[in-house]
């Protein structure tokens, strides 16, 4: 598949989407990726912020209070909006719900599936300083009831920016690290230490080495207090820099740039299940290994195969000759032959057509009449003759050979369907294949008994059997009107009974003679219908393979089409993710992960749950 030019960050994902979806459906169609690797695709995150928007150019900026139970994130939202439209404390021990603040002029979309709409408050306002922003209070990630920490997973593509709040108690809460490390190269993120009055400069410190070590140089954590207090706190309360960094972010377009970011970690979600899935495929390396492999366990199988039928054969070949040889055998096969022509209204009919003129209907008959006595056998007779060449223990063989084959593809982890179904199309073909050769060759060869030089030799005692005889005879004609001859005129007696005697001694030896050599130079109806079944058995076997190696270069051709439109896939992602995330400034930048990605949940040690 040719590249597709002009694909940017922020529209190259739907577009690359659709090409990877319609390779998974047609590989999954053909086989060559199960259910487990279609469900690769599946897995990449397609969801985005923009869905939630009737208009996804002109929206406003997704933040989402984001952390675990009684952080105190629903009194940050209320403490910001300056009234209490998220339910705290009591009323809301476990977050069973979703609170949305957005401005009036915002047209909504229907929530995306998967989203309980029973579980959303949307909160209106006209307040035009916060119209950039579309504020949300999510569940808690670390409930004890697994709807609600569904719920909040599901909501998480559709933000943009994701406010972690923490506690003193718990910033080291195992559930909302986790998701940190797995989601941190998908959002912009601030964090928020708040119930500050019950912290210290210590704990706050140690969060931010651990964010550090997660791959936020210099991540944006501010220390908050949302509850009255008359001790002083361990440093000023930053709440107010919650929203004029959200301001910073609106003027340096961060929509824009936190949407590229989102769409890049989803491309490279996407460049990931394509390449996983592709060893499915074989390589160029692989397939010549398979070839090879599979002919070598045919070539087994085959020798093996004729080895076993060898005595099948030599009794199809000696129940022939015996069934050919004698009166009654050859007398049955005249009657049938003639019954057969003789019911046939239409041959007596029609003497000759304009396809077939009357010199070459002539022609075919004094061939039929010069065919010897011992005509070949018909289809039913061949039929029973060559049915128990191919029999279980042959197919068993072939199938064996081809058991091989798909267990090293699997063991290669390349698919093996494709290629065994073709193969399974080949075997199941085996058996008619081969015994239709059988059955051609035996004909010819009964047609046609003997090698050619046998033939011509046989020709020559035919020609002697008849020139040799005719010979004596008129010479023996000739002496017998000579002495006959001369006895009328007076000269001679006439010829007595000895010369009758030798003459016929004469004609039968010069009959007997090419008769004797003839009858040596006949050959055994059983060795030619041996080797006709040897030579039909083995055509038929060379027939077999060449269909198997035509199957693994088929299957070869078709995977590697798949592995190469895969790889242009590939390379289109490649050359979008590498544009950077125009994070310049010193607020988007910090709102940036520069080195985070999944990979970094096995080298990035995780805290330990307080």
């Amino acid at each position: 598949m040719t590249d597709t030019p002009g694909l940017s960050l922020t529209n190259a994902f739907p577009t690359l989407l659709a090409r990877a979806r319609d390779w998974f459906e047609r590989a999954h169609g053909a086989d060559w990726l199960d259910a487990a690797d279609a469900g690769r695709l599946a897995a990449v995150e397609q969801a985005t912020p923009a869905d939630l928007f009737v208009d996804s150019q002109a929206r406003p900026l997704v933040v989402a209070f984001f952390g675990g139970t009684g952080v105190g994130k629903s009194s940050l939202l209320n403490r910001l909006i300056g009234q209490p439209i998220a339910r705290t404390g009591l009323e809301r021990p476990t977050s069973r719900e979703v609170t949305l603040y957005v401005h009036e002029s915002i047209e909504l979309a229907d929530l995306p599936p998967g989203l309980p709409v029973g579980q959303v408050r949307c909160q209106r306002h006209a307040s035009d300083a916060r119209r950039d922003v579309l504020w949300i209070d999510a569940p808690d990630i670390d409930s004890t009831y697994e709807d609600n920490r569904r719920c909040a997973l599901r909501w998480l593509p559709h933000i943009d920016l994701l406010v972690y709040v923490v506690s003193p108690e718990r910033y080291r809460d195992d559930v909302g690290w986790r998701v940190l490390l797995q989601r941190g190269h998908k959002h912009g993120w601030m964090f928020v230490m708040n119930r500050w009055d019950e912290g210290d400069a210590t704990q706050r410190d140690d969060f931010a080495r651990m964010l550090r070590g997660a791959g936020f140089e210099a991540p944006l954590l501010l220390c908050t207090c949302c509850a009255r207090v008359a001790e002083p706190l361990p440093t000023p309360d930053q709440f107010d820099r919650i929203e004029s960094t959200i301001r910073d972010v609106l003027r340096e377009h961060g929509v824009r740039e936190l949407e590229r970011l989102g769409h890049r970690a989803r491309l490279l979600e996407l460049r990931g299940a394509v390449n996983a899935v592709l060893p499915r495929f074989g390589s160029e390396r692989h397939w010549p290994d398979f070839a090879s492999v599979g002919e070598r366990h045919w070539q087994r199988a085959r020798t093996a195969i004729l080895e076993g039928v060898e005595w099948p054969m030599r009794t199809a070949a000696g129940r022939l000759a015996v069934r050919e040889s004698g009166f009654v055998g050859q007398v049955v096969r005249q009657v049938k032959r003639v019954a057969g022509s003789g019911s046939d209204p239409d041959r007596r009919r029609e003497p000759s057509t304009p396809c077939q003129p009357a010199e070459e209907e002539h022609a075919a008959t004094s061939s039929q009449q010069r065919q010897p006595a011992q005509a070949p056998p018909d289809a039913d007779e061949l039929s029973h003759l060559t049915d128990p060449l191919w029999d279980e223990w042959t197919q068993s063989k072939l199938d064996a050979a081809l058991d091989v084959l798909e267990v090293e593809l699997r063991r290669a982890q390349v698919a093996a369907d494709p290629l065994r179904h073709r193969l399974d199309a080949t075997a199941q073909t085996a058996g008619t294949l081969v015994r239709e050769q059988v059955q051609d060759e035996l004909r010819r060869a009964l047609a046609a008994p003997g090698t050619t030089l046998e033939r011509a030799l046989r020709r020559l005692t035919g020609f002697l059997m008849v020139f040799l005889p005719a010979v004596a005879l008129a010479w023996a004609g000739w002496v017998v009107v000579r002495r006959y001859y001369f006895a009328t005129v007076g000269g001679a007696d006439f010829l007595g009974v000895p010369f009758a005697v030798h003459s016929v001694a004469l004609v039968l030896a010069a009959w007997g003679l090419p008769f004797l050599l003839d009858r040596s130079l006949r050959p055994s109806l059983e060795r030619t219908a041996l080797r006709a079944m040897r030579r039909g058995f083995t055509a038929g076997l060379d027939e077999v393979g060449a269909g198997l190696a035509a199957a693994i270069q088929e299957a070869a051709r078709e995977g590697q089409a798949y592995r190469e439109e895969a790889k242009a896939i590939v390379a289109d992602l490649a050359r979008v993710v590498i544009q950077p995330i125009e994070a310049r400034s010193a607020t988007l930048g910090r709102l940036v992960a520069t080195r985070l990605h999944r990979q970094d949940a096995q080298t990035t040690p995780e805290p330990a749950a307080s």
